[in-house]
């Protein structure tokens, strides 16, 4: 009569430690839960970062055919960045009034 009480407790020790185990490693195992929410989370930073990187990809596509067929926009950048004039142009520079220089240089 102990002899099956024991082994009635020992089957049901034994089959709530294995489903302990089980839910250990369904949980936190390399495989469990909360390695796939950790993956999820990186996967949407991915996604993010490739979505950043496809705009800015097309970005300077768009940059590229400007520069290679659009003439009016290389000549702006030509002014703006290199300071460059058509021939005959002049170039009219004036000095702001003192009162004006001091708040530009603050």
């Amino acid at each position: 009569m102990m002899a099956i009480h024991l082994r009635k407790k020992f089957l049901f020790f034994f089959i709530i430690g294995t489903f302990l185990l089980f839910g250990f490693f369904t949980f936190f195992g390399d495989k469990g839960i909360v390695h796939l929410l950790r993956l999820k989370k990186e996967l949407a930073r991915l996604k993010e970062m490739n979505a950043q990187m496809e705009e800015e990809n097309r970005r300077l596509k768009e940059e590229i055919r400007r520069l290679q067929y659009d003439k009016k926009y290389i000549e702006e950048i030509a002014r703006k960045e290199l300071g460059l004039v058509k021939e005959g142009e002049l170039i009219y520079q004036f000095d702001l009034p003192e009162d004006q220089q001091g708040k530009k240089n603050e």
